[in-house]
């Protein structure tokens, strides 16, 4: 009869055998889910600016994070200028 999903042993060396038994399986078993997780942390990219893509608009190619804010600032940039040039704009307190 099992008590809580133990059965009974009549020996000693059957409830070893038994609980080496469950161990292997134990740890087959993670062994299993962290070469699941292994595969699944190497399709990530490295943290950075690389994490997050995004295609600006008119271009062929993705840009990382980096290469997207640059490009935002330049276009601010040159609106304020064009903006200060034209005199119709505040450019706002820095």
């Amino acid at each position: 009869m099992e008590k809580n999903g133990v059965p009974e042993f009549e020996s000693e060396m059957e409830a070893v055998a038994w609980s080496f038994k469950q161990l292997s399986e134990a740890v087959k078993n993670l062994a299993s889910r962290i070469a699941v997780l292994e595969t699944a942390f190497n399709k990530l990219p490295p943290p950075g600016a690389d994490m997050v893509k995004y295609k600006i608009p008119g271009n062929d190619e993705y840009s990382n994070l980096k290469e997207l804010f640059d490009n935002l600032y330049e276009r601010l940039n040159k609106l304020e200028e064009d903006s200060a040039i034209n005199g119709n704009v505040h450019t706002g307190d820095r």
